[in-house]
């Protein structure tokens, strides 16, 4: 199993992601001292990431239930990760009569997935909607939201809305290797400091994220602690 972050040829949020990819893909950790790599942009300093913490490991004294699965989505494919999330809640519930407590979903956020579990603020500050070729179903333009939070009755992401399969037994987490990337790419593209882009992105996350040290780390945890693995593509 590897952490892969795709590049994609899409302006600041998946630009930011892409300059992550090519750097892992060349071996690149030595860019974390704050230099480029095969010719990719210089990216801002950034302390080491141990300093990150202290990270919150709480999500796995939860993972109590009978049936618990972890979801590794690393693309965002129209929020195709929350879709099979759902759809593993609602085989459970239809055929076997079983929902939460007795059903655990877990979804490990990472690479380009990334914009599901940020906040509306953050969409329309980076125009998130237009990097993401996502429209808003209210409005036909660009979203300036995330469509996949708190979305309507009858809207198409309402029922793999995060909120709505968090209030079904659902946990998202957030891998803290990506944030880093994003934090120091933005910050880089937007003229300010590492510190201060990484405190609004951790600020902008949706209520209830949690940020764990390394995605490829918290899917190995999660199956120790019995939970089947399912990777979304």
């Amino acid at each position: 199993m590897s952490e892969v972050i795709a590049p994609l040829p899409r302006r600041d949020f998946l630009g930011a992601v892409a300059v992550a990819g090519a750097a892992l893909a060349v071996g690149a950790c030595a860019t974390a001292a704050g230099g480029s790599a095969a010719g990719m942009p210089a990216m801002a300093p950034a302390p080491p990431a141990k300093d990150d913490g202290p990270f919150d490991h709480s999500w796995l004294d939860r993972l109590t239930a009978k049936h618990k699965q972890i979801f590794d989505v690393p693309s965002y494919e129209d929020g195709g990760g929350l879709v099979l999330a759902r759809n593993y809640l609602n085989g459970l519930r239809d055929g076997f009569g079983l929902e939460a407590p007795d059903v655990h979903a877990v979804l490990g956020i990472h690479g380009d997935a990334a914009p599901v579990v940020f906040s509306d603020a953050i969409w329309a500050k980076y125009a998130w909607g237009k990097d993401t070729k996502t429209k808003d179903p209210r409005t036909g333009a660009w979203a300036l939201r995330n469509v996949y939070w708190q979305a309507r009755p009858g809207e198409d992401t309402y029922e793999s809305s995060v909120d709505r399969l968090q209030s079904r037994g659902s946990q998202f987490l957030f891998c803290n290797n990506v944030m880093r990337y994003l934090a120091r790419s933005m910050a880089s593209r937007h003229g300010t400091t590492y510190a201060a882009m990484r405190a609004e992105l951790v600020a902008g996350l949706l209520p209830g994220v949690i940020v764990v040290p390394a995605m490829v780390t918290a899917l190995g945890m999660a199956q120790e602690r019995g939970c089947s693995y399912v990777y979304v593509g």
